[in-house]
């Protein structure tokens, strides 16, 4: 058996589970809406997953504040991320996940993250309302503007009163392959708790505008939250059955 490289190395030790966590802080911005186009939503979806009985998108912009250990730093990062279905266990596939930092892309491959650099990646807190903007260039063009504002201008779905419920930004697990985007392999990666978390989540609106017209709604404001996470938190993976 060849030896591993110094990248896979240390890659290995970045993604080695923390007694104090990997993830520290983050500041987020988080969509939740149902899909504009279903044939779009199939389409994007690797054949392995089914469409859940509640198809759903979710659109993130988020900063990671304090993580560690050096040299993995504070970073920027977008995500959009499809509801899946995979024999009968939900989570998200991230379809797009543009970063501000190699070490985060690097770190993130090795997971099974769709993850590559853009220099372009905001979020802005002001008073109550929030702005945030990524854009880059992976294959074609891609851009997400998002702007939230905190009064819920409508009464709540079944669905999104389930989502208001719950503080944290993932409350799923990710289902990626391996390789990236490819597979074969199924994985289950998700955020795990190793000090006590404390969030602080507020609902409102966000309006979206974005390149993946056929997967972002451009025309009414879709439900948002705004997550604030101080702890200590680790990325685990484990391969899917």
């Amino acid at each position: 058996m060849p030896m591993p490289s110094f990248a896979q190395r240390f890659l290995e030790w970045l993604a080695y589970a923390r007694s104090d966590g990997q993830f520290q802080e983050l500041f987020g911005l988080a969509a939740y809406y149902e899909p504009p186009s279903l044939e779009a939503y199939r389409k994007c979806l690797p054949s392995v997953f089914a469409v859940p009985r509640q198809p759903l998108i979710m659109a993130v912009v988020i900063d990671y504040v304090r993580v560690s250990p050096w040299p993995f730093a504070r970073y920027g990062e977008s995500a959009l991320l499809l509801k899946t279905d995979y024999r009968g266990r939900e989570g998200w596939f991230p379809l797009i996940m543009p970063v501000t930092s190699w070490i985060a892309r690097q770190g993130g491959h090795h997971l099974g993250f769709p993850k590559f650099v853009t220099p372009s990646i905001e979020i802005i807190d002001r008073d109550d309302a929030v702005w945030a903007k990524a854009s880059g260039k992976r294959g074609g063009p891609f851009s997400l503007e998002m702007r939230y504002t905190p009064e819920l201008s409508r009464s709540l779905h079944a669905w999104e009163e389930e989502v208001v419920r719950e503080p944290a930004i993932f409350t799923h697990p990710f289902h990626v392959l391996k390789p990236v985007g490819v597979g074969p392999d199924v994985f289950e990666v998700r955020f795990d708790h190793v000090k006590p978390p404390h969030w602080e989540s507020r609902s409102g609106m966000v309006e979206l505008r974005g390149h993946e017209e056929a997967l972002i709604p451009s025309t009414t404001p879709v439900l948002g939250r705004v997550h604030r996470f101080r702890g200590g938190m680790n990325l685990v993976s484990r391969p899917m059955d």
